[in-house]
């Protein structure tokens, strides 16, 4: 038998062998990444490394750029360009895809598929065991090797965005609170479900609200604007309150504290989430809802509707995300009436009563 047809290849040489395949295949174009990123990801030694590149220089796959000491895809090399109208959309996330409410990672697996129906690319990578340098490293090699024309940066931070801003690419975040004229935020904006609740909960007698936003490093101008104009059009008084504390018990009693004091009779909480932690706090001051204050989670999921007594909410749903990034990806429109329209026509009344009887 001839032993040649067996012949034994160095690590480097495999390694070569499969950068030049993904560059091919994958079209990679321009800088490839550094070399210690390399040898993380494919968990070999960086003299490995070193060695893989330095031999598709060699068989010029990679080429010098300028004199500078990194290389890039020679021309020609990469795969073919993409047809005409094609686009291709990168989700990065600073969480698993696990770590976001079931409405929202549905909805990002809906909106992949969703696109590759419409012939366009769509990857969805978790970076969240990355942190700092690392993670802008690894931010800018998955946008040098993915080459998207939009990106959506999933609960952001200065190093996510850093890795990604550098490149020629549309932006847009979703539980964000960078400020960058080049990201969209898409989302949804607390006015118009605040108005849903409100109108729902004046109707049985309630006058005054409050509305706790914990574990909020940035103010939202545009919320807290549209909530505003509800209290003004309703004649109520909506108090507000922002704190970038942790999202914990004793924290969100504090701020509940607060809020009962002034008082208030009703309790919008911006999710579910938000709501949670709440629920020992009610018990340590010997509260009941809706009896002694009426809860509402701005945005519910279906364990509201299940909760005893069932918690007032409009749901979110998967729909959601689908079609305000289509709409962002397609037209660069952000619509959140596309939000608010879907959860107005999910609310839920819930357990909702009016004010409890005032103690004398």
């Amino acid at each position: 038998m001839n032993a040649s047809k067996f012949e034994k290849k160095a690590v480097f040489e495999h390694l070569a062998d499969g950068i030049e395949t993904q560059i091919r295949q994958e079209g990679w174009k321009g800088l490839l990444p550094s070399g210690r990123d390399l040898a993380q990801k494919h968990k070999v030694s960086l003299p490995t490394v070193q060695k893989a590149i330095a031999l598709l220089a060699e068989r010029r796959v990679l080429v010098s750029r300028g004199g500078k000491r990194r290389l890039e895809v020679a021309p020609g090399v990469a795969g073919s360009r993409p047809k005409s109208g094609h686009l291709e959309i990168l989700v990065l996330s600073t969480r698993p895809l696990s770590g976001f409410d079931t409405p929202i990672s549905l909805g990002l697996l809906q909106l992949g598929e969703h696109l590759k129906l419409k012939g366009d690319g769509f990857r969805f990578v978790d970076l969240s065991r990355l942190q700092g340098t690392a993670l802008r490293k690894a931010a800018h090699a998955e946008v040098v090797k993915s080459k998207p024309s939009h990106c959506i940066l999933m609960a952001p931070d200065a190093n996510l965005f850093a890795g990604v801003s550098r490149h020629r690419v549309k932006i847009a975040s979703m539980y964000g609170n960078l400020r960058s004229n080049r990201i969209t935020r898409l989302g949804i904006q607390y006015g118009a479900l605040v108005d849903v609740a409100v109108k729902h909960l004046v109707s049985l007698g309630h006058r005054r609200f409050f509305i706790p936003f914990l574990g909020r490093k940035v103010k939202l101008p545009n919320s807290v604007a549209g909530i505003a104009r509800v209290a003004k059009e309703q004649g109520v008084i909506i108090d507000v309150r922002f704190s970038s504390l942790e999202l914990t018990t004793g924290n969100m009693g504090a701020l509940l504290d607060a809020g009962l004091a002034k008082g208030a009779t009703a309790v919008l909480f911006p999710q579910w989430t938000d709501f949670m932690p709440a629920i020992a706090y009610f018990g340590r001051r010997d509260l009941e809802f809706p009896r002694d204050v009426s809860v509402v989670s701005l945005i519910g999921t279906m364990l509201s509707s299940q909760f005893s007594p069932p918690i007032a909410c409009c749901l979110s749903l998967p729909e959601c995300v689908v079609k305000q990034a289509d709409l962002w990806i397609r037209s660069d429109v952000l619509d959140l009436a596309i939000f608010d329209a879907v959860f107005a026509g999910t609310w839920q009344a819930g357990a909702s009563t009016g004010p409890a009887p005032s103690k004398r």
